[in-house]
């Protein structure tokens, strides 16, 4: 085993867990506000989260979660389907979270509507943006580059053993079938238990 694929194991799967979680969170942040004014009425400060703006956010930040937890249980060859998805869903969270304006104006643009303070010809002019948006695309990034980590060196890294496979796994893969064979398999110095 390449002795640098082994150093990468833990880091790559802690690193997902962490990018994953806090695209999490940062999606269900403030993206943005408005201030919605009317002569007589109190004014009312409207906000718009990520997972308003843009729902799909919350749940690739799950997926990228999901991905990593699987690389520990998977096997090598599974491995590289589970970083193929950890690619796809970094490039595809990348291009939604830097197109995130449209998505956003319309919900804030709804937001102002439902606001006690809107009387219908009142429309803010300023709507307010914070860096959210930038840091999940940034966390998406990162998950791409994590997920192609995964196709690379995923097979080299380590897989549980065999203690942990299910009975009927177990059972499938030991040699000897019937009585005779167990026999037959203590006759030739071989450990049917094992």
């Amino acid at each position: 085993m390449n002795f640098k694929a082994r150093r990468l194991y833990g880091p790559t799967v802690l690193a997902g867990l962490a990018i994953g979680g806090f695209a999490f969170l940062a999606a269900g942040r403030v993206w943005g506000s408005a201030q919605v004014v009317a002569s007589g009425l109190p004014s009312d400060t409207v906000t718009v989260t990520g997972t308003e703006a843009l729902p799909v956010a919350s749940a690739l930040a799950l997926v990228i979660v999901a991905g990593s937890i699987a690389v520990l249980a998977a096997s090598a060859r599974i491995r590289r389907i589970v970083g193929a998805v950890l690619v796809i869903t970094g490039v595809v969270g990348t291009v939604l979270a830097f197109r995130y304006d449209g998505p956003l104006l319309d919900a804030l643009s709804t937001a102002v509507k439902e606001s006690p303070a809107f009387t219908g010809t009142n429309t803010p002019d300023v709507f307010s943006m914070t860096s959210w948006p930038i840091i999940v695309a940034a966390d998406f990034m990162l998950a791409a580059i994590l997920g192609v980590l995964v196709v690379k060196y995923g097979p080299e890294w380590p897989t549980m053993g065999r203690k942990y496979d299910s009975p009927s796994a177990k059972a499938s893969a030991e040699d000897p079938d019937s009585e005779s064979d167990l026999w037959n398999a203590l006759d030739d110095g071989r450990d049917p238990t094992q």
